[in-house]
């Protein structure tokens, strides 16, 4: 707006003959200003993608963290089940060992 006022300031001055020129001055301010509003508005936009970026690649990291905690979990049970299905085996066999001599006294 202080483009138009300065630009009206000047054209008082100036001759009838110019007016056109005032009116011309005063359109192209009037669309630097529009323009102007056109890139803040795209601006905003971008700096809102960047947080939301930001926002889901903070997610995928967290999500990367649990899988690797999640996975960490599964090996440790893994080992558990290998190491009581190897007890289990071991008792069954003591069991059959047991049994055996039951039957044989």
């Amino acid at each position: 707006m202080k483009v138009i006022a300065v630009i009206g300031l000047t054209s008082g001055r100036a001759t009838k003959a110019s007016r056109p020129s005032a009116a011309i001055a005063a359109s192209v301010a009037a669309t630097v200003e529009e323009q102007n509003n056109a890139v803040s508005s795209i601006a905003e936009g971008v700096n809102r993608a960047s947080l939301e970026a930001r926002s889901g690649a903070d997610a995928m990291s967290r999500v990367a963290g649990a899988s690797t905690g999640a996975r960490t979990t599964a090996a440790d049970v893994k080992a558990l089940a290998d190491a009581l299905s190897i007890e289990a085996e071991n008792l069954q066999g003591e069991v059959r060992h047991f049994l055996t001599e039951v039957q044989a006294a």
